[in-house]
């Protein structure tokens, strides 16, 4: 099974068929219908949601842990997110990220679990995992990436701590902008306005949706990209040394970095026919 990020992502892919070929076929495909398409763009949404809400439990931890200069290591996976506020902030059973985005998942997939759901994990429309405890999981590589000072317990400079959370807040927000990218164009295809295959990744043949993620100007990479080189890579010592050690050169390989992980989990949470 593929590992999922919390992009994750997407809208359902739907299915038209000519009207030579529903004549062909009998019985009618019918699947995804209408309420396995709402489950998986709640899916798609949720885990989106969730990858927002636990990058602002982390970077709440990181701004109170500058002020006294550390102790860093319990804002990070590695310690189980020991500090008590971020530990409730994601895992506390009602109001934690991770209950809400299970929560989410199990209400927009009530109705009808998508095949490709249950083949993937009997309990998935019923408990929203393993789809949150692996974008959980994934989501905990980048956080010593972006914070890559505080991780070697040193604190930033004012011009370097703008530049992680920039980071953190760019990538963020290009996992959602990319999710309805897709999410738009499998709607399309679901209205059967574009054909079926057109928003496969990493490069969908869809114009628009292709134009949406890759235009050099107005594209969601683009604009990703622009965003991290605005606060990191064009201001004077703002660039922490570890971010070139870890092979992030401009804002593009982040969002590289990030999209890798994204693209992966497409056929996972947008899995119909």
């Amino acid at each position: 099974m593929r590992t999922r990020y919390g992009t994750a992502i997407m809208a359902a892919a739907g299915l038209c068929l000519l009207a030579s070929q529903v004549a062909a076929q009998f019985p009618p495909v019918t699947d995804p219908n209408k309420d396995e398409s709402k489950c998986e763009r709640g899916a798609g949404k949720a885990l989106t949601k969730f990858v927002k809400a636990k990058s602002k439990c982390v970077v709440k931890c990181i701004a109170a842990a500058r002020k006294t200069s550390g102790p860093y290591p319990p804002c990070y996976a590695s310690t189980g997110y020991s500090d008590p506020a971020t530990n409730a902030c994601l895992f506390d059973p009602v109001k934690g990220a991770e209950a809400k985005a299970r929560a989410a998942i199990v209400k927009a997939c009530a109705v009808d679990c998508p095949e490709c759901y249950t083949s993937q994990d009997a309990g998935l429309c019923t408990t929203g995992n393993p789809f949150v405890s692996d974008t959980s999981t994934q989501t905990n590589t980048f956080g010593p990436l972006v914070w890559c000072l505080e991780k070697a317990n040193t604190t930033p400079t004012s011009v370097q701590a703008k530049c992680e959370d920039g980071t953190s807040k760019a990538l963020v927000k290009f996992v959602g902008a990319k999710s309805k990218c897709y999410e738009k164009c499998n709607l399309n295809v679901l209205n059967c306005k574009i054909a079926q295959g057109s928003c496969d990744p990493p490069s969908p043949s869809d114009p628009a949706t292709n134009a949406c993620i890759f235009d050099p100007v107005k594209g969601v990479e683009a604009k990703g990209a622009a965003a991290i080189n605005k606060v990191c890579y064009g201001v004077t010592d703002a660039t922490p040394p570890c971010f070139e050690a870890f092979g992030f050169f401009d804002g593009q390989d982040w969002i590289n970095q990030v999209e890798s992980a994204v693209d992966g989990n497409i056929p996972d949470i947008a899995c119909g026919p």
